[in-house]
């Protein structure tokens, strides 16, 4: 009987033990288990807190790098020349040729003057023939002039392309060189003109009298009576003269710069 209860008192004492043991090693398991869920959701969190920010940061640097590949820098270079601009649509040719080109071109007053003196001059030299006056008076009314002078008759301003010399009506008008009466003629303007022409030059004598000494193809020379004073319609208002032209080709000159003066 005693052993019996011995065996049941050990057998009590085995069950309770093991007992305590299941429940230290599940208090322990559970222990472990909590520990773990925390430190992996503890490890889940981080990871996604880290993946976001990685995608935040990411984000930005990949977009500068597209930004790097698109930057002028890393296209090729285009020459200037070859560059469009807004250039005017006219070539720039034009403006260097439609300004300073342009103005070189065109003769200046003093250049035009020039050459206006250099073509008289040369006309005057072709007269190699010394001239006389047309009348005994040798008064000069009015003089040649290539500039507009004022016109009592017409009452306007015009060249004056001959020379006035004063003299009477009826007065005789002498050749002031040699040559040959080429054509008479009558203007409204100059009235009866006789052309003679000599030699490089001819010289018309206008205002003369219808009732002429020289005829349409005489021989004249020096000092030989053409004809007399007459009326020139054109300038009627002045005194009574004779008008002179001299014209040498398609020039005219001022007469008296080959009359000479000691004839």
């Amino acid at each position: 009987m005693k052993k019996m209860k011995h065996s049941k008192e050990d057998s009590s004492e085995r069950v309770g033990f093991y007992v305590a043991l299941t429940i230290c090693m599940m208090a322990v398991g559970l222990a472990i288990w909590s520990a773990y869920s925390t430190v992996s959701d503890s490890i889940g969190e981080g990871d996604g807190g880290y993946t976001a920010s990685l995608s935040t940061v990411t984000a930005p640097a990949a977009q500068d790098m597209t930004g790097v590949t698109e930057k002028p820098a890393a296209v090729p270079t285009v020459p200037a020349t070859a560059a469009p601009t807004m250039a005017p649509t006219q070539p720039a040719t034009h403006v260097e040729d439609h300004t300073p080109a342009v103005e070189a071109t065109l003769p200046r007053a003093e250049d035009a003057d020039r050459e206006s003196e250099l073509s008289s001059l040369q006309a005057v030299l072709k007269v190699t023939d010394s001239l006389v006056y047309p009348v005994k008076s040798r008064s000069v009314l009015k003089q040649y002039s290539e500039s507009a002078v004022y016109s009592k008759t017409m009452r306007d301003y015009r060249a004056h392309t001959g020379c006035d010399f004063a003299a009477g009506a009826g007065e005789s008008v002498y050749a002031m060189c040699a040559g040959k009466v080429k054509d008479i003629s009558v203007s409204e303007l100059y009235g009866v003109i006789v052309e003679v022409q000599s030699e490089g030059f001819s010289v018309y004598y206008c205002g003369l009298d219808p009732d002429l000494t020289a005829a349409k193809g005489d021989i004249l020379k020096t000092g030989d009576t053409i004809g007399t004073v007459g009326q020139i319609p054109c300038e009627n208002e002045d005194d009574p003269h004779i008008h002179v032209e001299i014209r040498v080709g398609s020039r005219l000159i001022d007469p008296l710069s080959v009359i000479d003066n000691n004839s």
